[in-house]
């Protein structure tokens, strides 16, 4: 004999059963559909990416023009998205626009000029006095009271100088942009060897110098590290790290970014991390000399002559942790190579090539006027050129 009350407990726990497992065939399958269209939607995204960065473009189109007036023996620096014109009697900056900015009058028998980000600042070999500006206005001016020898600045506008004293006695000033002293020591022949260059990184914190000496008949490098901020507090002079470079001169360091810096002596290429105390984490042997380095925040270039006459240059193109990311074979007498998120661009007075690293030449062409100047924008393909009477924006097509 059936129970029924059994019965329709038996009948409710299998329509249980079976509503259950519907509800997770369900989920299961908006779980499915939802990957799906994900994978689909990450698929299109890298399809698009990879074509924006194989897209060939064989001309321009100029969005805008406005006049400008030419300046005979002048230079040009692209401050930002801004132009500063400089010379030997003063400097000014004008907008994309053509619209003035600052102006700041000086006298140089040479102008040496170093900028980081929107900050710029110009001084004169034996000078003593350091000009300050940014990308809205002029900041104000450094009077170093010795002689200058080399200066950097960092994007919070702190100057550090190398200032000349005695025959054996050389002084690395730090500055605020106000002018104020912040820190300052004393390197001689004997302990120290010769500041040759100095870097800055962008937050003012760090310092690097390379210094030359003799060591028993013998020329060696090294590169210091000075951290000035509550880390360094606690160190001897503030010093961090150090690394010393046998038979070799290293005319050339400079920060990437606050973590990263790069330095190049004639025979190898050294690169260093950390944002407290830098530690080497590349050094490379070069084969040839160098004719050209340039730098971006993630990339450096190093440009040699081409041996194979295959192009006038080979340019080897290393990312900020030291692995070569591309080399570009380049047929071009440049005045300019500059780096544009993940772009290298060689440009002259007549053409331009623009490639982006580990792929391919995006455009190879000619500009329809002499271009003094090429500043890239925002957008991945809008420039801004400078020509002798203009100042147009333009747009790879």
């Amino acid at each position: 004999m059936i129970n029924i009350r059994d019965y329709i407990k038996r009948k409710e726990k299998k329509q249980e059963d079976s509503f259950g497992k519907k509800i997770f065939r369900h989920r299961l399958l908006v779980f499915y559909r939802t990957a799906l269209a994900i994978a689909v939607i990450a698929a299109a995204a890298v399809v698009v990416v990879v074509q924006m960065k194989n897209r060939i473009f064989s001309e321009y189109l100029v969005l805008s023009s406005v006049p400008r007036e030419s300046i005979v023996n002048t230079e040009m620096e692209a401050l930002g998205e801004n132009i500063v014109i400089y010379s030997s009697d003063g400097a000014s900056c004008i907008d994309r626009k053509g619209e003035p900015l600052w102006n700041q009058t000086f006298e140089m028998q040479n102008p040496m000029v170093d900028k980081c980000q929107n900050v710029i600042a110009f001084g004169d070999y034996n000078g003593r006095t350091i000009y300050l500006m940014n990308t809205e206005s002029t900041l104000g001016e450094i009077d170093t009271k010795m002689p200058i020898r080399s200066f950097t600045v960092s994007a919070n506008g702190v100057i550090a100088a190398v200032l000349d004293d005695t025959a054996d006695v050389t002084w690395i000033y730090l500055f605020s942009s106000s002018g104020d002293t912040l820190v300052y020591f004393k390197t001689t022949m004997k302990d120290n060897g010769y500041p040759v260059r100095i870097a800055i990184s962008d937050n003012g914190h760090l310092l690097a110098v390379s210094y030359l000496y003799m060591d028993n008949g013998t020329m060696r490098s090294s590169v210091a590290f000075y951290n000035f901020g509550p880390v360094g507090q606690n160190e001897i002079e503030n010093f961090v790290s150090g690394y010393d470079y046998i038979d070799t001169i290293v005319p050339f360091v400079r920060f990437l970014n606050n973590g990263k810096a790069v330095a190049v002596a004639d025979n190898r290429l050294m690169f260093y991390e950390g944002d407290q105390k830098p530690v080497s984490i590349a050094d490379i042997l070069l084969d040839g000399q160098t004719e050209g380095i340039y730098y971006g925040n993630e990339y450096v270039a190093l440009v040699y002559n081409d041996v194979t006459g295959n192009a006038m240059y080979k340019v080897d193109i290393y990312s900020d942790t030291g692995e070569l990311a591309d080399t570009v074979m380049l047929d071009l007498q440049f005045t300019d190579i500059l780096f544009h998120k993940d772009k290298v661009i060689a440009y002259n007075e007549q053409e331009c090539i623009v490639h982006t690293i580990g792929g391919m030449d995006n455009f190879n062409g000619k500009f329809n006027n002499q271009v003094l100047a090429l500043i890239p924008s925002g957008a991945s393909y809008e420039y801004t050129i400078v020509t002798p009477d203009s100042i147009d924006t333009i747009e790879l097509k």
